[in-house]
């Protein structure tokens, strides 16, 4: 049932029920609403119901009626509209209409022109204020004073939703709520954003005040306010006159809609970035907007811009650190999925370089025991980076080791895992790598090369690449089926093999120069020492032929040398991780 409740005012808080009949409200006897308050006329206003709605008609009062600080002559009245009639104020309250109409789905937005306007834009000169009459009695400026206050807290409460509000979504709806608020003979608050994809401005965010002769479809928005407000990035308001746009809705077939009434625009931008528009549509039965009302909208715009740029930056620092603490588990993941050192063998000794570009990569290697008498040595590098090489790689690690035990040569196990990863479909998802078994009684290196470089073989002072064309075959996950193919290299004490990825080959100087494998066989060939010798030369040198450059590439290295170390070595510390640059 709708009622009057005393805000202000001799009874706060004491309600009156609004009947059928005419309400008046006044200081006579016979008032409905009795204000004891000389200022108040016998007979001030009244209140009556036309159809379902409820009117408010100043009765020629000394004093004036007023809505929501306006005085007025006869208006309708809306829920949680604030009657002032001198000192008192009373709510109105319509609960059939409680409560904004928050708007979801896909409302599109529309531009009309529109005819007779008038165009205020929003300025910080007082001067341009237009003047509100040449005397203002005490009660106006009583009026506006409450005005003031009610706008004054509606503020706060936007700042206050700034401060405990870290998501931009959720801001912007609190930020409309209270621009209902602020506004009360606003009818609707919505911010409008440009879509990237259609190019066409969109509804972001929505509340409109509930009421029965609610209108669906398109909003229409006058192109001269968007113009205004995106191109020359202040408030605007415009008045219009026309036909009521809910008595000729767009669904109506054969007629022209026209946007009527009052409505003000104001850009949401901060630190150069623009986040969109609020725009505000003034009740079409009601009281229009004014100059200053365009001002506030303008100076709240700016500070929910500055809230929301805030918030974003809030949202990307959490994101961020989300990032990063998954990367970093990654991280932790791939490494346990990497030997932590190689094998200790009788008669073979080790050392092994692996750095990522980032902070995962896809390179791997590995040492899998198929007997006491036979250890396979595999080194890879998949055709990607990242999270997206990382997961490959895992899935390959996973598929060579699994199957390592079944197929024993390089050949069937390449071509088993090649069937497994090819179902897989990742289009463009490949993996380069060498897999080789050492039979340690006979000495014999059986492996195949799949896509990969090729390794060198240091052996009497001299550097061999070791590439067979037997053992050449495609890399895995590209084709259905593996030609498979093999070749057998026979070591001998003193031999050092050296296995890389392309990362070290394809490392660039600042010009773009590749490393290559001539520079490589030359550092091999000339470092004297053990395989950990061997790979902390080819590392410094590649740094100083990339010099200032960045780490294009995930690098890593595997030797091996054949016979046991010559105590001259210091080959303590044969494993060597560095974290992604």
């Amino acid at each position: 049932m709708a009622s009057l409740i005393f805000v202000e005012g001799p009874e706060p808080g004491r309600e009156f029920p609004l009947a059928e009949d005419d309400c008046i409200l006044g200081r006579g006897a016979g008032s409905q609403v009795y204000v004891p308050d000389m200022h108040v006329s016998r007979q001030h206003a009244r209140i009556r119901k036309k159809g379902n709605a409820w009117y408010l008609e100043d009765l020629g009062s000394n004093n004036g009626t007023y809505v929501n600080g306006r005085r007025v002559q006869s208006v309708r009245l809306r829920h949680q509209d604030e009657i002032g009639i001198a000192r008192a104020i009373l709510r109105v309250n319509i609960p059939e209409e409680a409560g904004p109409i928050a708007h979801v789905g896909d409302t599109r937005v529309s531009l009309v022109d529109l005819n007779n306007t008038q165009i205020f834009v929003s300025s910080v000169d007082l001067d341009a204020v237009p003047s509100a009459g040449p005397t203002r009695s005490p009660f106006e400026v009583e009026r506006e004073l409450f005005r003031m206050r009610r706008k004054l807290q509606a503020i706060t409460a936007i700042l206050e939703s700034a401060a405990n509000t870290t998501e931009p979504n959720a801001l912007l709806e609190a930020f409309v709520a209270q621009l209902l608020e602020i506004f009360p003979q606003a009818d609707s608050v919505s911010i409008l954003v440009h879509d990237e994809r259609t190019q066409q401005l969109r509804v972001q965010c929505q509340l409109r005040r509930s009421h029965e002769e609610e209108y669906g479809g398109d909003m229409e928005v006058p192109g001269t306010l968007i113009s205004h407000v995106v191109q020359g990035g202040r408030g605007v308001l415009l008045r219009e006159s026309g036909t009521d746009l809910r008595a000729n809705p767009p669904s109506s077939p054969g007629k022209t809609p026209r946007v009527t009434g009052s409505r003000m625009g104001a850009p949401i931008a901060a630190r150069g970035t623009r986040f969109g528009l609020v725009y505000v549509e003034a009740d079409r039965t009601g009281v229009a907007f004014r100059q200053e009302d365009v001002d506030l909208l303008t100076t709240i715009a700016a500070q929910a811009g500055l809230a929301i740029s805030t918030a974003r930056m809030h949202q990307q620092i959490l994101l961020k650190e989300r990032l990063e603490t998954d990367l970093r588990l990654a991280r932790q993941i791939q490494r346990s999925l990497l030997p932590a050192e190689p094998p200790r063998v009788p008669g073979l000794v080790f050392a092994v370089h692996y750095e990522p570009a980032f902070d995962i990569g896809g390179d791997f290697y590995d040492f899998i025991w198929l007997d006491p008498g036979h250890l396979a040595i595999v080194i890879g590098d998949v055709a990607g980076k990242a999270m997206s090489g990382a997961l490959y790689m895992a899935r390959l690690s996973s598929e060579l080791r699994s199957l390592a035990a079944y197929e024993r040569t390089p050949g069937r196990l390449l071509g088993r895992v090649n069937r497994g990863l090819a179902s897989m479909g990742e289009d463009g998802m490949f993996a380069t790598l060498i897999y080789a078994v050492y039979d340690l009684s006979r000495k014999v290196l059986l492996f195949a090369n799949a896509g990969h470089t090729t390794p060198l073989l240091r052996r009497d002072g001299r550097v061999f690449p070791v590439e067979f064309e037997a053992a050449r075959i495609a890399p895995v996950g590209v084709l259905p089926e593996l030609d498979v193919g093999e070749a057998e290299l026979e070591l001998t004490n003193g031999d050092l093999l050296v296995l890389t990825t392309d990362g070290i080959l394809e490392a660039r100087d600042p010009i773009g120069t590749e490393y290559g494998l001539e520079k490589l066989a030359n550092i091999v060939a000339n470092t004297d020492g053990g395989p950990r010798d061997v790979v902390r030369s080819i590392l410094q040198d590649v740094d100083r032929h990339v010099a200032a450059g960045a780490q294009g590439d995930d690098m890593t290295i595997v030797a091996m040398h054949v016979g046991d170390a010559p105590r001259t070595w210091s080959d303590a510390t044969p494993v060597r991780f560095k974290p992604g640059r």
